[in-house]
């Protein structure tokens, strides 16, 4: 009987106490679905926040993805009040299954972390980084770059440690710890270690906002890093002070010999300089043997076809604006596959040396059919389009010359053309994607890759312009013919041009 009320007491004891220290917040919508979206897209949400605390609550949102914003970023709520926040995202580096969050932080003493979702589809049309799988955990629970464990002066001289605040998912974070501490490792010539901090993970978000405390800031940013006493928020922020940060942790010599490197942490050399031999490379791909033989091969049907000079202009307009679109759209697709790749570091150093390896080879050849050129053998050239290939070409090419629907067939001619080429051009092109594919910035590979195809087309456009202005296919060959072997020679020096800046790179 004694029990009873004893029971009863604890009963409502434990009824009356709060079931949870989190803040009693409603948010509207409870988290943001945005359904399925095409890569690139940027989308926007207000988030009504209700306090239902007896007291004004600020609240503050911290994104955990620089694709994130929201803007207010804090509002003090008064009691039984709601404030809106306007939530924007930015889907250009994801893919597949989505889900992003937002930090809730408010002011009310002992209150845990909450987080607001943003989930979706994000359907691919551009690439994707993976997580980095070539890094090891280490028995310290840091992560190593790979190779750190090589013995040699980095070793002696004792590793580096970070610690890496993050949220799974962060594409950008992934290709930071996969790609520019490698890179700071090498530069510095020391081992980093980076202990990997996620912050959904119980604890971990306490954690950091003690350390930012202990130094008198709060957290505004995510991702954050710990560099020695160093605190950096946000990933512009830490990306463009690291280099410093580590440098004075490596010590005076390190920092003063390794200047110039950190730079190029910033500005690689290879991104710096890409423009020119991406160019030429497109102008002289665009002049090989493998495409220049099969436009001369077109002029030839068109004079025979009886096509007059405007009808010729309307027919290289339409046929090199198809050959652009295939060539781009084939590009970007092999290009996402070989950045995606080239995000897990090991594949990353094994693409690297594979890529000098075939240029160094397709150099070689080049120069090879440079002299069977000389030697007055053009036929037996190495780097040329497959004979079955050929025949293909010349009979699409003498079917759609011929057919009424000018602009249809053109487009088509282009396209199919392009495919058929592939073998042979491709033969440059994979190459250059390749280098384009281990650039740091997404946009500028991107925007080389658009230049590379546009160069492509030059001399396309300039040999039609030509056969409009009366200069007939027999003089266009001649001149090709006269000229084979310096582009042989062209070729070959960007292939080298390109190995030498991979190795750079």
């Amino acid at each position: 009987m004694v029990c009873r009320p004893l029971l009863g007491f604890l009963l409502a004891l434990v009824l009356s106490a709060p079931l949870s220290a989190a803040p009693r917040l409603q948010f509207s919508p409870p988290d943001w679905k945005f359904g399925m979206i095409l890569q690139g897209a940027v989308i926007q949400q207000d988030l009504q926040v209700t306090n239902r605390e007896p007291v004004a609550v600020t609240v503050t949102l911290v994104p955990t993805c620089s694709c994130n914003t929201a803007t207010p970023d804090s509002q003090t709520i008064p009691a039984g009040a709601r404030a809106v926040f306007h939530l924007r995202y930015d889907s250009v580096d994801d893919r597949g299954i989505t889900s992003k969050s937002f930090l809730v932080r408010t002011d009310l003493p002992g209150s845990p972390s909450l987080y607001y979702f943003i989930r979706g589809t994000v359907r691919e049309k551009a690439a994707v980084v993976p997580a980095p799988n070539g890094w090891q955990r280490q028995d310290t629970g840091k992560v190593a770059a790979p190779g750190s464990a090589a013995a040699g002066p980095s070793a002696a001289s004792g590793p580096i440690s970070l610690a890496y605040y993050y949220t799974p998912g962060c594409r950008s974070c992934e290709e930071f710890l996969s790609t520019e501490i490698p890179r700071m490792q090498k530069s510095l010539g020391r081992t980093i270690e980076v202990a990997r901090k996620d912050l959904l993970a119980a604890g971990a978000y306490e954690e950091l906002a003690s350390l930012a405390a202990a130094r008198g800031q709060p957290v505004t940013a995510i991702p954050a890093l710990l560099a020695g006493d160093t605190l950096l928020q946000g990933d512009a922020v830490i990306r463009e002070r690291l280099p410093a940060v580590l440098a004075s942790m490596a010590g005076p010599a390190a920092a003063a010999g390794r200047g110039s490197a950190q730079a190029g942490a910033q500005s690689p050399v290879f991104d710096r300089l890409a423009v020119l031999p991406v160019a030429a490379a497109g102008l002289i791909d665009g002049i090989n043997p493998c495409a220049f033989t099969t436009l001369i091969f077109l002029l030839a049907s068109l004079a025979l076809a009886g096509r007059g000079r405007n009808e010729v202009l309307v027919i290289g307009a339409l046929f090199s604006a198809a050959v652009f679109l295939t060539y781009f759209l084939v590009g970007l697709g092999l290009f996402s596959a070989l950045r995606a790749a080239s995000a897990v570091s090991v594949v990353s150093v094994a693409l690297r040396w594979i890529l000098v390896a075939v240029l160094a080879v397709f150099a070689g050849l080049s120069v090879y059919d440079y002299f069977l050129i000389r030697a007055g053998r053009p036929t037996e050239i190495l780097l040329q389009l497959p004979s079955s290939f050929k025949k293909r070409i010349h009979a699409t090419i003498r079917t759609r010359v011929r057919m009424a629907a000018l602009a249809g067939s053109s487009v088509v001619l282009g396209f199919l053309v392009s495919l058929f080429e592939f073998a042979c051009t491709g033969q440059v092109y994979l190459p250059m994607l390749g280098y384009l594919a281990r650039m740091r910035r997404q946009p500028d590979a991107l925007a080389l890759l658009a230049l590379y195809n546009l160069c492509f087309i030059v001399p396309l456009l300039l040999v039609f312009g030509a056969s409009w202005l009366g200069v007939t296919s027999g003089r266009i060959t001649a001149v090709f013919q006269a000229h084979m072997g310096k582009v042989k020679l062209g070729l070959a020096v960007v292939f080298a041009g390109l190995a030498a800046l991979t190795l750079v790179g």
